[in-house]
């Protein structure tokens, strides 16, 4: 085991709890119980996550009542539930030592009338950002009543096995807009002062430590910061969480600010642990065990963070989605072997933003653990596999086909692994998507794949050859539209710009506003501007004002213009990272025209019609080609003629779509084949 991990595997003692480890799993909601009840895919799930080895997990949210938030939650308001949640928990308890927490959740003004059938209740009648909904304002008496709901939902945890509950503090609940100003507007007595706002989260802890005895563990999901302008900074905060844990915390989950923020929590643009200084604040305030959240991407950064004393536990949420086992894996130095989260948010935030069920970019089982509960089947006889194209689809078809016992070889026209991960990459918000390189590279080492990089396959290369099985995984390549002059010297593409391989003059013009077109915008942008090294430098020297370092390291010195049919940029980009891209562009100054066309490029710009038919020309000295991409499915087209159903085809090379569904075909073909 690295050294480093060892901080990893203390227990720690919180009441009657001693966890194993030091990580947990945080509540995340998964959309598996559209019920409310708890069933057997979501005791699956779980029970993976236990098997390998995660000291707690935090289920939920769970409802507290008919407004917490509605019935796609986990129901914790009747005693119908508990049969199910008992369930869960002896699940849990029979397989492993994991600990498992129910959070007591109620979205006041976050909630929608929609799934509550009712309006929304909140301390006063202030719309939500979220729903556009305005709630009722509760009474004391209804206020008491909730109160009362979270102490009985308690009780209920506690009679259903669980080893603790969350209270939900944060992330702009109902908790949270008590304590808010710009949410609480009351003129009695949880309103006003700081200390009548505080007051609704001190007497649902007090009565909730009523309800479940002084010896079992309470924790409370808390925000660190609001980051909302009026609303809660730090420094209230601080003095929120000491009278929260007067009342009766044990343990507190550290997290970031509301979901309506205008600071990036969970994408990719957040550094790795860039908000475990909230938890160290906390944990200095209070004196009380803290847990640490939000972009801790492995486990070798969380062994550092507790070794240097920023919390004791850490919260690996996403990662844990990617890969159930990494607990234990890290436990039996197989740190190579994790499946890496690469924060890319498609199947799990963004899913249930859309109101799917959660699943995963890189893990193709997660969300179907109760179809793989006995791994992955076995191949009955062995079979000699081609695979073309060592692109994210190739790759997983690869490594899936190995683990049932065939013996895979890949053919690599380039000379690395990855294909157009090597592109997605480039965007700093994005690094993380080359781990998932490194990972195809270690498992086919492990499992013995054959990998023949530099070798462009040809049909007869394949054909003389007696394989049993052909994947064609060769990926898509780049469209080139009908422009005028789309051959000059000023026009590159956009993978050109990403792979670093070409020069840009200092004004650009991006046609293209989807994806693409904007990671090549802040790309460029990026390497126009000084990085977080040079900055941090400049400030600690006093070399330049706070003013001109946050000028230097965000504006960037290019001239930028992203020309886009659409009437929106970046429509294909997911709901949860989509914002924050086109925040930054538009502070950054690119400039983004839309419902436009290129019509001719110029050596100085590109001329342009708009939907009126009106041309215009925007300056530019280097143009740059996002428009998308299309199929390379020739070779596929020629051996599936020749050689028919032992010839497949997978990912971009057949449909042009996003890396999870390159990822999972690959996945699906090679249990099924």
């Amino acid at each position: 085991m690295d050294s480093v991990l060892k901080f990893v595997f203390k227990p720690l003692k919180i009441k009657s709890m001693e966890i194993e480890n030091r990580i947990g799993m945080p509540s995340m909601h998964l959309n598996f119980t559209p019920n409310g009840a708890i069933g057997e895919k979501i005791i699956s799930f779980y029970k993976e996550r236990a098997k390998g080895g995660v000291g707690l997990i935090v289920i939920g949210g769970c409802s507290i009542n008919d407004t917490a938030g509605g019935e796609h939650l986990i129901g914790l308001h009747s005693d119908k539930f508990i049969p199910g949640l008992k369930r869960l928990t002896e699940e849990i308890h029979k397989t492993s030592q994991t600990k498992i927490a129910a959070q007591l959740y109620h979205a006041g003004r976050y909630a929608s009338s929609f799934f509550i059938g009712k309006q929304p209740v909140a301390p006063s009648p202030v719309a939500s950002k979220l729903t556009k909904e305005t709630p009722k304002e509760l009474s004391i008496d209804e206020i008491k009543t909730i109160e009362d709901d979270f102490a009985n939902a308690a009780y209920r945890a506690k009679i259903s096995g669980f080893d603790s509950v969350e209270i939900l503090g944060s992330a702009g609940y109902l908790i949270s807009q008590f304590l808010s100003p710009l949410t609480n507007l009351r003129k009695d007595i949880y309103g006003g002062s700081f200390e009548n706002r505080a007051r609704f989260g001190v007497e649902v802890i007090k009565k909730v430590r009523e309800a479940v005895g002084d010896d079992f563990p309470i924790m409370i999901r808390q925000g660190g910061s609001d980051f909302v302008r009026r609303s809660n900074t730090t420094a209230e905060i601080l003095e929120a969480i000491k009278l929260f844990s007067k009342a009766g915390i044990d343990l507190i989950n550290v997290t970031g600010g509301w979901h309506e923020t205008h600071v990036p929590q969970i994408a990719g643009v957040v550094p790795n642990a860039g908000f475990a200084y909230l938890a160290y604040g906390i944990k200095k305030a209070t004196g009380k065990p803290v847990i640490i959240s939000n972009r801790v991407s492995t486990i070798e950064l969380a062994a550092k963070l507790i070794r240097d004393g920023w919390g004791d536990m850490v919260n690996l949420g996403r990662p844990l989605i990617a890969d159930p086992y990494l607990i234990n894996k890290a436990r039996e130095d197989k740190t190579k072997q994790i499946i890496p989260c690469i924060s890319c948010n498609q199947l799990c935030f963004d899913a249930v933003f859309k109101g799917k069920e959660v699943g995963c970019s890189v893990n193709p089982i997660a969300g179907k653990e109760l179809l793989y509960q006995n791994g992955i089947k076995k191949a009955d006889k062995t079979k000699n596999i081609a695979i073309i194209g060592a692109g994210a689809g190739g790759m997983s078809a690869a490594i899936y086909a190995a683990q049932r016992g065939y013996r895979v070889t890949v053919f690599e026209k380039k000379e690395r692994i990855g294909g157009q991960l090597h592109i997605a990459s480039a965007p700093s918000d994005k690094k993380e998507f080359a781990n998932l390189i490194t990972y195809f590279e270690n498992e086919a080492k492990r499992l013995n794949i054959k990998i023949v990089t530099n070798r462009e396959i040809k049909a007869g290369d394949i054909l003389k050859d007696n394989y049993d099985e052909i994947i064609v995984a060769t990926g898509a390549k780049p469209i080139i539209p009908n422009i005028e002059n789309i051959n000059s010297e000023n026009v590159v593409k956009a993978e050109d710009v990403l792979s670093g391989q070409t020069a840009l003059k200092d004004r650009v013009a991006i046609i293209g506003g989807g994806a693409v077109g904007v990671d090549a915008a802040l790309y460029i942008l990026e390497h126009s501007r000084i990085n977080a090294e040079q900055a941090a430098f400049l400030l600690k020297w006093e070399a330049e004002t706070c003013d001109k370092v946050k000028e230097l390291a965000t504006k960037g010195f290019k001239d930028i213009t992203i020309i886009e049919m659409l009437d929106s940029i970046g429509k294909d980009i997911g709901k949860t990272t989509r914002w924050i891209a086109l925040k930054e562009l538009a502070f950054c100054g690119v400039k983004m025209i839309t419902n436009a066309k290129a019509k001719k490029i110029e050596k100085d710009g590109i001329v342009i019609e708009d939907k009126d038919a009106k041309e215009s020309k925007i300056p530019a000295d280097t143009v740059v080609l996002a428009v998308g991409y299309k199929p390379e499915n020739q070779l596929y087209n020629i051996l599936k003629e020749k050689l028919g159903d032992r010839v497949h085809i997978i990912g971009d090379a057949e449909k042009v779509a996003k890396l999870p569904d390159a990822v999972h075909t690959g996945f699906k073909l090679a249990v099924e084949i």
